[in-house]
């Protein structure tokens, strides 16, 4: 009984330490100031969507993963949703880069989705 406690415990903190690195990369990235090739208009929105939602994905795993039940999918909607414009606002400071509305709104359409879709999984 103690093994398999042991073994869920660190199934748990597998996923978190690799939501936290999923965001912690997604901080980096977003630290750089990188020529990013001419691409069509508003397309980095979807971009962003696509970043954005792996995280709620990942963060509904990990609450559901620790026990969380009430309230999982605005959870991870939620902190995938405010990690996402804080990073915007962090971008604000990082020199070539700017902050966008536009990106945070996809950010946050990104953070649905991917809560979306982690619903439909057994946790």
């Amino acid at each position: 009984m103690n093994s398999e406690k042991n073994t869920e415990i660190r199934k748990v903190v597998i996923l978190w330490f690799i939501t936290v690195g999923y965001m912690s990369a997604i901080f980096c990235l977003s630290s750089q100031n990188f020529h990013v090739p001419d691409l069509p208009t508003n397309s980095d929105k979807f971009i962003h969507a696509c970043i954005y939602s792996p995280l709620a994905f990942l963060l509904y795993l990990s609450l559901s993963k620790s026990g969380i039940r009430k309230y999982l999918f605005a959870g991870a909607f939620l902190l995938a949703g405010i990690y996402g414009i804080t990073d915007e606002f962090h971008q604000s400071f990082v020199p070539g880069r700017n902050a966008s509305i536009g990106d945070a709104v996809a950010d946050l359409t990104g953070a649905f989705l991917g809560s979306i879709g982690a619903s439909f999984f057994k946790t």
